[in-house]
């Protein structure tokens, strides 16, 4: 049967990569971004089809999964790759207000996802959230990115203590930059395409038991499709 996939954050360069990877492995893809406009491309290029919404609150998100599930009839996996724009700041320059809004974009976001998918997705099937690897390190004036991408690796990690049954839940951390469509003039050869992201994030949504770790760490091109030691 063909796997019917939800993609979150479609419009992004890493969600363009799993919307076509998935879309190159004949899945039924439902691509799903805040802009309309975005998602265009996607249907034509890759014959995705493409719902608006977004992950503000339960109650958008769940409006967003009755959407999608209604185009194929259920979402078998589930992936979301949502995060707010990036912006240089130092730690201490943060208002509270702005570095509140700064998480719940970066994470909230994600909770509200989990929260809501998780128990909608299929029990055999596969969520996927999609992190970086600044949860590791600190670069200066950019110390918040890490305090939110430490935090919702930290979020995946104790749902997945917590569940006992439903689908498999992987958050994986992409310790590269990626080269995507915003990127790619300026990339270096050896950072990680959208695509190969993309071929990745498919593996683990085929065979989910082949990457048993709840968080998977993806650095380098020959890591492409085998799970983390």
């Amino acid at each position: 049967m063909t796997k019917r996939v939800l993609v979150v954050g479609a419009s992004g360069d890493v969600g363009q990569g799993v919307v076509a990877a998935a879309a190159a492995k004949g899945w039924a893809v439902v691509a799903a971004a805040r802009s309309g406009d975005k998602l265009t491309p996607l249907q034509a290029e890759f014959g995705a089809s493409v719902v608006q919404g977004d992950l503000i609150s339960e109650e958008a998100a769940s409006a967003l999964w009755s959407a999608a599930e209604a185009v194929h009839g259920g979402i078998d996996a589930a992936v979301v790759s949502v995060n707010a724009p990036n912006t240089s700041r130092q730690m201490l320059e943060w208002i509270p207000d702005e570095l509140a809004s700064l998480v719940a974009h970066n994470v909230l976001t994600h909770f509200i996802a989990a929260k809501t998918f998780l128990p909608l997705t299929a029990a055999s099937g596969c969520y996927v959230g999609i992190g970086g690897g600044a949860a590791d390190f600190v670069i200066p004036e950019l110390g918040h990115l890490s305090l939110c991408q430490a935090a919702l690796r930290m979020m995946y990690r104790a749902i997945g203590c917590e569940r006992e049954a439903g689908p498999a839940l992987r958050q994986l951390t992409i310790a590269s930059m990626v080269a995507g469509p915003r990127k790619r003039a300026v990339a270096d050869p050896n950072w990680l395409t959208n695509l190969e992201v993309g071929r990745h994030v498919c593996a683990i949504l085929a065979e989910p038991r082949a990457f048993p770790d709840a968080i998977q760490r993806l650095q380098s091109r020959d890591q492409i499709g085998r799970p983390a030691h």
